[in-house]
């Protein structure tokens, strides 16, 4: 695709950040190159890919596997779901056997023992 052809092309939408297709190549500098496989142009007008990932670099057609943006907050968000069940699960066991001691005919020593063997 060359310039002109290019010129001719919608950019992306507004508030959309693309790292470029086949269609619609990202404008570099040394400044703005994107991390990840983004297509470009080179100074002749031929489109090329500059593949940031392993899947790309052997296939250029093949789904881009980088880590996007995207992928790392559905990481994080799934991180922080099981973070927060097992706050839960740990939060459930400690009032049980909370319960369980003060519960016990031996509560007191039991509390007394623990707050020995926890250096209080």
């Amino acid at each position: 695709m060359k310039a002109a052809d290019r010129a001719k092309q919608p950019s992306a939408p507004v508030g959309q950040t693309a790292l470029g297709d086949p269609d619609a190549p990202v404008a570099l500098t040394p400044d703005t190159v994107p991390a990840g496989c983004y297509w470009w142009t080179d100074p002749d007008g031929d489109l090329c890919l500059m593949p940031g990932c392993m899947a790309r670099v052997q296939d250029p057609e093949a789904e881009c596997t980088c880590d996007k943006l995207g992928l790392r907050l559905r990481r994080a968000e799934e991180q922080l779901r099981a973070r927060r069940e097992a706050e839960t699960y740990a939060s459930t066991w400690w009032d049980a056997l909370t319960e369980a001691v003060r519960a016990h005919p031996a509560a007191a020593d039991i509390l007394a023992d623990a707050r020995r063997l926890a250096g209080r």
